[in-house]
């Protein structure tokens, strides 16, 4: 009798742990600030955007946080059934089915607000000493023009600060990394985000997704459920509220 009823409570488990569904396993880049990041609050604004809409959704979930290379990798083969910070490309549409967009990665200039600088095309920059990351891609067409004056620095903070002195007339970077860079000065600076400002059009956008690989039977309806979340999300309201506590905008 005793064994019998190890043996039920052991089925009884099973039949628990089956019934359960399975999380669906994320790869994310380890480190890629702000958008990823371990040490900020919710790990950076990429993280708690999507981690918010797939709790909306009510989608269980796993992170693993693995190099760039790794994510895609693992995502192809099934192994993760998403992977989190994703441009598109056609090329990637064969083994990734791509959710709405959830964040951007634009390319823009920022100087201060007294130059009053602008641009029509990208050859008017030419005039202007422009900062920009070393092995930094700011787009095809930006180093494909000739005659421009760039400078390449170390850090984002660094650019900043050089264009706040007026060492160099612009800085390009992604804008999210920049104003989040300002809000890190502004004890050191007070006055940054009136000074500094950007200047439009961007030179370069991409968009970020997720994308769902095609091996997964529960993928497609997990997109949809995503999909949906974060049209809510940004409906309500809280989409910006999450840019604002990741100080990627300013009030």
């Amino acid at each position: 009798m005793r064994y019998l009823t190890v043996l039920i409570a052991l089925l009884s488990l099973a039949t628990a742990s089956a019934a359960q569904p399975k999380p669906m396993q994320i790869c994310t880049l380890e480190h890629w600030p702000p958008f990823v990041d371990q040490s900020v609050l919710k790990s950076g604004f990429a993280v708690q955007v999507v981690d918010e809409a797939l709790q909306l959704a009510g989608i269980s979930f796993q992170r693993n946080y693995v190099p760039w290379a790794r994510a895609m990798e693992e995502t192809r083969s099934g192994n993760c059934d998403v992977i989190s910070e994703l441009y598109f490309d056609p090329e990637r549409k064969h083994w990734a089915d791509f959710s709405d967009a959830y964040g951007d990665l634009s390319m823009t200039l920022f100087a201060r607000s007294d130059r009053n600088l602008r641009y029509q095309q990208l050859s008017d920059l030419t005039q202007y000493r422009v900062g920009l990351l070393r092995g930094a891609n700011i787009s095809p067409e930006f180093h494909r023009t000739e005659g421009m004056q760039l400078v390449p620095l170390k850090s984002v903070k660094q650019g900043l600060k050089l264009v706040y002195s007026g060492r160099i007339d612009a800085f390009v970077t992604g804008e999210k990394a920049i104003r989040y860079a300002m809000y890190k000065l502004q004890n050191e600076l007070p006055e940054i985000s009136n000074v500094l400002v950007p200047v439009y059009p961007a030179i370069h956008t991409n968009e970020l997704f997720l994308g769902f690989n095609k091996l997964g039977s529960n993928n497609q309806e997990w997109r949809q459920r995503f999909n949906k979340a974060l049209q809510q999300l940004k409906a309500s309201g809280r989409y910006q509220q999450i840019l604002q506590e990741q100080h990627l905008v300013f009030k």
